[in-house]
C-alpha cells in the first residue's frame, strides 16, 4: 500500500503514462514559412505577460524568418504531433576564434504548448538540437533560462544539463 503522501504522485504518474500513450509521438523538423502562425502562438505562450509589446506584423515576421532560414548558423525546429505544431526551439551556431576554432551553439526560444508538456516533446526537440550541434562540430551547447522558470530548470537538469556559469543580461526585465 502506498504512503498517503505518495498517492497523489502515483496518480499523476499513471495519468502521464496514459497521456503519453494517447498523444501521438512528436516529429521534429526544420520550420517552414507556413509554420509561422503556429510559431507566433508558441512565442505568445513563452511570453504570456509581455507578448503584445513584443509582437510584430506578419510581414516583418515572414521577412525575419526568411533571413534566418537562409543562414546556416540558425535553425528553427518545430515539433509536430498529429498534424499540429506543439513545440519549437531555435538553435544558433556561433563561430569564434577560441577552442581551436570550434563553434559553439546556443538554444533559444524553447517552448512546448501547455497541453503537450511532460509528454516527451521538449526532450525530442532538445535531442534534435544537440544532434545538429554535434554535426556542426560544436564544442558545447548552451542555453539560458529565466530564473523564475523553475519547472524549465528541472526539465533541463533531468536531460543532463548542468549549471556551469553565472549569467548576466542587459536590457532585459
Amino acid at each position: 500500500m502506498l504512503d498517503e503522501r505518495a498517492r497523489p504522485y502515483a496518480i499523476v504518474a499513471k495519468l502521464m503514462r496514459r497521456a503519453k500513450s494517447i498523444f501521438p509521438a512528436a516529429q521534429v523538423r526544420t520550420a517552414r514559412e507556413r509554420d509561422l502562425p503556429a510559431l507566433e502562438a508558441l512565442y505568445r505562450e513563452l511570453h504570456l505577460d509581455s507578448y503584445e509589446s513584443l509582437a510584430v506584423s506578419p510581414a516583418r515576421m515572414r521577412a525575419a524568418f526568411r533571413r534566418l532560414a537562409r543562414d546556416r548558423d540558425h535553425r528553427i525546429l518545430v515539433a509536430e504531433s498529429g498534424g499540429r505544431i506543439v513545440g519549437t526551439v531555435h538553435l544558433i551556431v556561433v563561430p569564434h576564434l577560441g577552442h581551436g576554432l570550434k563553434p559553439f551553439a546556443i538554444v533559444e526560444n524553447v517552448v512546448v504548448t501547455a497541453d503537450a508538456r511532460s509528454l516527451g516533446v521538449g526532450e525530442a526537440m532538445m535531442d534534435a538540437a544537440a544532434a545538429l550541434a554535434v554535426r556542426r562540430g560544436c564544442y558545447k551547447l548552451a542555453l539560458t533560462t529565466n530564473v523564475r522558470r523553475t519547472r524549465a530548470h528541472r526539465f533541463y537538469e533531468r536531460l543532463g544539463w548542468r549549471r556551469t556559469h553565472h549569467g548576466y543580461s542587459l536590457g532585459n526585465k
